[in-house]
């Protein structure tokens, strides 16, 4: 007579092999939601000191920007009224720009910097404590690990920026709270979408390689460096400063492909400006995503052990 196998009761090697596929998708979600809420509670040990001094820095940073702003002439509008920058003669100092590029670009810089510094520390504390391993014993895979990690990426991210979207609020400057918040949301956006991609695409080189040669912070803060330092104004500000005009003007020709960019010519056309993104760029990061996403479910935990 052949015993019936007790569908509760597995030995340790199946359990591990199984992996997420021994619980339905909302027992999953719940576990993904209790790993994002432990490290919450753990966030002391994930890098807290380090976030309070960015935000420190980035607020006296935002601050200064701002009030040099409201000081400069022409800036009634949010839809862009060009910021004077003449210097002691009538040749302007760095480059044209407006508030649009103030506003947005303090919000760029501070959402990227906390959101993947929060996925970093907290990815890495991870693997580094060995703890990662243990996240594995449970029905967990490499997918929902990476999916709790930016959620808390996320929800960190947004506490540390708030002060973005406040900050020209409490300074004084005229705009309605819809547009300000509107900047500071496509830069939340774009910044977390960024580093979602680096991650997923990292899962997918590990797939093919069937070693973790990239972590996936390392290349979720490669992609938003690029996408910043390849927008338009920041090629500018650094061709002007560091007098190799020519120089950033070949790099400016990977300038549609920054997010970033793509985010700044969007703005501008909601808010009335002159200026319209490339809706085509926007589909690379979605394929890269799922393609990502596709691929993690097929990366086993026991990734980690070869690290």
């Amino acid at each position: 007579m052949t015993q019936k196998k007790n569908p509760a009761v597995e030995s340790p090697e199946e359990h591990s092999c199984r992996g997420s596929f021994s619980t339905d998708a909302r027992n999953k979600l719940k576990l993904i939601f209790t790993m994002v809420r432990r490290d919450i509670s753990q966030i002391h040990s994930h890098g807290l000191p380090l976030l309070l001094l960015l935000s420190a820095i980035l607020l006296t940073i935002g601050i200064a920007s701002f009030i040099i702003a409201k000081s400069g002439n022409g800036l009634a509008g949010l839809t862009w009224t060009v910021l004077s920058t003449a210097g002691g003669g009538n040749s302007p100092v760095f480059l044209t720009m407006t508030l649009l590029h103030v506003v947005y670009g303090y919000s760029v810089a501070v959402t990227m910097i906390l959101i993947s510094t929060a996925f970093s520390l907290s990815y890495n504390s991870e693997v580094r404590k060995g703890t990662v391993r243990i996240l594995t014993c449970y029905p967990l895979s490499v997918f929902e690990i990476t999916v709790a990690k930016l959620m808390y990426a996320a929800i960190i991210g947004f506490i540390f920026a708030a002060p973005v979207f406040f900050l020209p609020l409490v300074l004084g400057l005229d705009k309605s709270v819809v547009d300000l918040f509107a900047v500071f949301a496509t830069a939340y956006v774009l910044s977390l979408v960024i580093v979602a991609v680096g991650a997923f695409v990292a899962n997918a080189i590990t797939v093919v390689t069937k070693k973790m040669y990239i972590q996936p912070p390392v290349l979720a803060n490669l992609l938003v460096v690029f996408s910043f330092f390849t927008s338009s104004t920041i090629l500018n500000l650094l061709g002007q400063l560091l007098g190799l005009v020519p120089v950033f003007q070949a790099v400016s020709q990977l300038t549609p492909l920054s997010l970033y960019h793509q985010g700044r010519l969007l703005l501008s056309s909601v808010l009335g400006g002159p200026e319209f993104p490339n809706w085509v760029i926007f589909l690379a990061p979605i394929a890269l995503l799922v393609l990502g996403i596709w691929l993690s479910f097929k990366l086993w935990p026991d990734i980690y052990e070869r690290e």
